[in-house]
């Protein structure tokens, strides 16, 4: 699946896994989950979780609401 198809927050996903943390795992890590569940939402362009999206603003600097526009709308501080 290339960036830009599936939820809206894939794009902002593959760039949190690019800039910020190289893998994956270590995405996985940083929000509490198993790579595979990273994986799971990368590979069918799922939504990325709602419980994952503070714990990404604060690791990487990227907002909320590229993670889930639908949950956290733009400049909204959470």
């Amino acid at each position: 699946m290339k960036d830009g198809i599936g939820a809206p927050g894939i794009k902002a996903l593959r760039q949190a896994i690019r800039e910020h943390f190289r893998t994956q795992v270590a995405l996985a890590r940083a929000v509490g989950v198993t790579p595979q569940a990273v994986s799971d939402v990368l590979k069918r362009g799922k939504r990325v979780p709602a419980e994952w999206c503070v714990k990404l603003e604060q690791a990487t600097g990227i907002a909320a609401h590229a993670f889930r526009p639908d949950l956290y709308p733009q400049g909204d501080k959470s």
